[in-house]
């Protein structure tokens, strides 16, 4: 038997616009999967229950997500509370993001440019940082098609499997399972040099008894980036990234494409030092740091062309 249940959650007037098509089309990583406009995804909650969770959007007669929860052993309403609540969270439901799309990208040429194809697309959390800092540890000097195997891979060999419906379904690899696998398995997940990161991570979190998720109390950004150097594997810019993608707060990372893209829209191509770099998006973007980040990195090579400028790097952003 399996047990059911639909909510729904309204979307306010500040995370408006709301474009949950983004969701479904970029940066759709395993263990989330898409099912026609739902977005799917296999939790284990502590209690050790598992749940399948399905969300999907609906415009009228106003903006709601509808979270569908499945569980072969009824999870308690306190259970079910906290998963929407992440859910929620995951999905961005009380970003407020009316005023950057309103008044902060219509005077910007380029930010206006960047957000026409996806426009009012929000920065979609994950739920664990722990899932950040690995899924930022695979992205490092690779291409998108390969970052998405990876963590297939990883989530196929790593995770724990449920099949519902006759569909199997992977969650995302705990540090206790990664920390004690032997590295050569998890180098046969296509990962290369990361990964001695990768176990690396685990093993440390294991063995101090951390939770990365704790941090997310934390409201000053340099602490968390100093804890998050600590990790093996883990500099600057994956950290600043793991910020963004896992604690959805203003952090511009810099990588070979995010350089890239401020080269060559804000400074007439010109090569300039990342501190530089840094200045312009603080000052330039401040709170909205994080935002800009995924419209400057997102299909840039589209529609830079609608700016009449060259970029040479190819986006692998959407899903598929």
């Amino acid at each position: 038997m399996i047990y059911k249940n639909t909510t729904t959650v309204s979307i306010p007037d500040k995370s408006q616009p709301y474009n949950f098509d983004f969701f479904l089309t970029h940066y759709v990583f395993a263990p989330w999967a898409i099912e026609g406009k739902e977005i799917v995804r296999l939790f284990k909650l502590d209690s050790g229950k598992f749940v399948l969770t399905r969300t999907g959007y609906k415009e009228k007669p106003k903006p709601q997500l509808f979270i569908n929860l499945q569980s072969k052993t009824n999870p308690k309403d306190e259970e079910q509370r906290k998963l929407i609540e992440l859910l929620s969270w995951i999905f961005a439901v009380n970003e407020n993001v009316k005023y950057f799309y309103e008044v902060v990208c219509q005077k910007d040429p380029v930010l206006k440019t960047a957000s026409e194809e996806i426009y009012g697309a929000h920065l979609r959390t994950d739920p664990y940082v722990f899932e950040s800092v690995l899924g930022v540890i695979v992205a490092q000097n690779v291409l998108f098609k390969r970052i998405y195997e990876m963590n297939r891979l990883l989530c196929e060999k790593f995770g724990e499997k449920q099949i519902f419906n006759t569909k199997t379904y992977y969650t995302f690899p705990t540090p206790e399972k990664l920390a004690k696998a032997d590295i050569t398995e998890i180098r046969a997940c296509k990962v290369g040099y990361r990964d001695k990161y990768i176990k690396g991570v685990a093993e440390k979190i294991v063995k101090e008894n951390i939770n990365l998720d704790d941090l997310r109390k934390l409201d000053d950004i340099e602490k968390i980036r100093e804890k998050l150097i600590e990790l093996p594997g883990v500099g600057p810019y994956t950290a600043d990234l793991t910020i963004g993608i896992g604690f959805r707060l203003p952090t511009f990372h810099l990588d070979l494409f995010s350089r890239e893209a401020l080269y060559q829209f804000y400074f007439n191509g010109k090569v300039v030092p990342d501190e530089k770099l840094r200045g312009f998006a603080d000052k330039s973007w401040g709170k909205w740091k994080h935002l800009v980040m995924l419209l400057l990195t997102t299909n840039t090579d589209t529609w830079a062309k609608k700016l009449g400028l060259p970029f040479r790097l190819k986006s692998g952003a959407k899903s598929g």
